[in-house]
């Protein structure tokens, strides 16, 4: 059955134990049936038969109503992008054993100031010019904060111009965290949100993320994860789980709760790297990590904190994992503009052009983004519906294939591979505990059989 637009229903169906999960992410609605049932729903879903029950009947109403749009990728002039991301250096003060980031950490080039000025200035003229009333700006590296000075100017050169502007605007900053209390107290007066890379207690942090020469990181970062605490900052903490601290997560999440109170703690499996492979580190079992996972998120939710998988977003459906399909504009040391703050040569090496534009200046000397439009047509072509691995998947516009850098292969090779397997399963945790199944839930992820089931299930389409 397709829907008026031509598109096919986006309703889901998984098998858990002798019963069905039905997910329509459009309609945003679950329910739970017989397998009877649900293969009634099907045929009255394709106008085959008439389903018996009221319950079932108002269920099938349901979903044969007008959802709201399957998301796509945006059209037209660039007017709204998602925001303006600085890539101060790529450079960095911390030498982690599973770093995938290739770029020299000394030697990286820095953003001039003037650089930093014209990014602003144009990013807040197209808004302006565009009747948009809210500003976006974000900070990425290497670690942003190893340009201490590009981060100062470009922070208060953007809140300082967006006020003359009349926009609001949003600091947002991805970091280490280690550098001094200084910055750290100006940071939390400036920063709304700051993403702290932390992956644990000092035994964990220590191993994992060492400063150069093996040098202690704990005390000067998790000082500072407090000081953002303290200060109300949205402070979201991200640990990157190897196969060593996988079946830690537990304690990994009791002592986050304990000690910093964060919003939201993101637990995300580490990517291979020649790095880490020296280091003799690796990726945790997905299945090993979506059990952990639910463990640790259950701790939080106790504590009133959000856990996230970023694969397993589930709040509202999107059409590309990251930013990348939403005209970001990353800015680099060199002026130019791409949808992708990862090095250049990681998405060229994947036959990707993430680069639509450069600054430059118009006729009367101010700052413009000059921009490449069949390019930025290109580039939002990178979402999920490009992908065959993802047509039948009941993630799909909440994973929406994940990253288009690091997992472009297996989404053109059409196999899942460790990240479908541990966002498909925590994808239907969430769902199942969303829908207050607790007793249902906690069967199925004890059962691996039950759970292998429902995860290697190939095509979850109910019609």
């Amino acid at each position: 059955m397709e829907t008026n637009t031509g598109s096919r229903l986006e309703i889901f169906w998984l098998p858990i134990g002798d019963k069905v999960l039905v997910y329509a992410p459009l309609h945003n609605l679950t329910a739970l049936v017989n397998q009877l049932a649900a293969e009634q729903l099907r045929r009255g879903l394709a106008g085959n038969a008439s389903v018996q029950g009221e319950n079932l009947s108002a269920l099938l109403c349901a979903l044969q109503a007008p959802g709201q749009m399957a998301p796509q990728a945006r059209e037209g002039e660039l007017g709204q992008p998602k925001l303006l991301g600085l890539v101060t250096t790529r450079g960095c003060n911390m030498a982690c054993r599973y770093c995938d980031f290739a770029a020299p950490k000394q030697t990286s080039p820095v953003m001039d100031l003037e650089t930093a000025r014209d990014a602003i200035d144009a990013y807040l003229n197209l808004l302006v010019q565009h009747g948009q009333t809210h500003a976006e700006l974000h900070l990425f590296g290497g670690e942003p904060f190893y340009a201490p000075r590009t981060v100062h100017f470009a922070v208060e050169y953007a809140q300082a111009r967006a006020i003359e502007k009349g926009l609001t605007i949003h600091f947002e900053a991805i970091t280490n965290g280690f550098f001094n209390q200084r910055m750290a107290h100006w940071a939390a007066g400036m920063f709304d949100t700051v993403f702290l890379s932390l992956d644990g207690p000092r035994e964990i942090q220590d191993r994992y993320r060492p400063g150069p020469g093996g040098r202690s990181t704990f005390d000067i970062v998790a000082g500072n994860a407090r000081i953002f605490t303290e200060n109300n900052v949205e402070l979201i903490l991200r640990s990157c789980v190897t196969s060593e601290t996988v079946t830690h997560l537990s304690e990994i999440a009791t002592w986050f709760a304990d000690e910093f109170q964060p919003a939201t703690v993101c637990f995300e499996t580490m990517t291979p790297s020649e790095g880490a492979q020296t280091s003799e580190i690796s990726p945790p079992d997905p299945w090993v990590f979506a059990r952990n996972f639910e463990l640790a998120a259950g701790i939080l939710q106790a504590r009133g904190i959000g856990t996230v998988l970023s694969t397993a977003e589930l709040s509202h459906p999107h059409v590309s994992f990251c930013t990348v399909g939403y005209d970001p504009i990353i800015v680099t040391p060199d002026g130019l503009v791409h949808a992708c703050y990862l090095l250049e040569e990681d998405w060229r090496r994947e036959a990707l052009d993430l680069t639509f534009g450069r600054l430059g200046y118009d006729k009367a000397g101010s700052a413009q983004l000059i921009l490449d439009s069949q390019a930025i047509q290109r580039i939002r072509q990178l979402n999920v519906h490009a992908y065959p691995l993802c047509a039948d998947c009941f993630c799909r516009f909440h994973c929406a294939g994940g990253c288009h850098v690091n997992r472009r292969r297996t989404l053109l090779a059409n196999r899942y591979d460790a990240t479908c397997i541990q966002t498909r399963m925590v994808s239907a945790s969430s769902l199942l505990k969303h829908m207050g199944q607790t007793e249902l839930y906690q069967a199925w992820l004890s059962d691996e059989a039950l759970h292998r089931a429902t995860v290697l299930q190939k095509g979850d389409r109910l019609l």
